[in-house]
């Protein structure tokens, strides 16, 4: 994986010291780390009140904004599917942590990386 790509970062607010939330598509917020410029830019996630298609719509918004690693500790078989074809990772392991903790996690090769859907 290239160091370069940007990492989303599913979270209940818009701020790195915010809890993850466990929840892909219908997160709060995604915060997106840009290793270039070390800083965190909250993204907000208005795929929240979809019916149907939270996550694929999700996928589209982080698409757009250039994210190659989404963290992230469940993501459905849509998802995850269209995730795929994006080459866009997932990785898990974040229950309890801030959003720079589980950047620091991640960078620190303590995550899994998810290779099938997992809710």
């Amino acid at each position: 994986m290239k160091m370069s790509c940007k990492i989303a970062i599913c979270s209940t607010g818009s701020t790195p010291a915010s809890i993850v939330d466990e929840r892909f598509g219908r997160c709060a917020y995604f915060m997106i780390w840009d290793p270039e410029t070390k800083a965190y830019a909250p993204l907000s996630n208005t795929s929240t009140e979809s019916a149907h298609g939270a996550g694929t719509g999700a996928i589209q918004k982080l698409a757009e904004n250039k994210v190659g690693l989404i963290l992230s500790q469940r993501i459905g078989p849509k998802a995850f599917a269209v995730l795929e074809q994006a080459d866009i990772k997932i990785f898990s392991g974040i229950t309890g942590k801030t959003v720079a903790e589980a950047l620091k996690s991640y960078e620190d090769g303590e995550l899994q990386e998810l290779l099938t859907p997992n809710n």
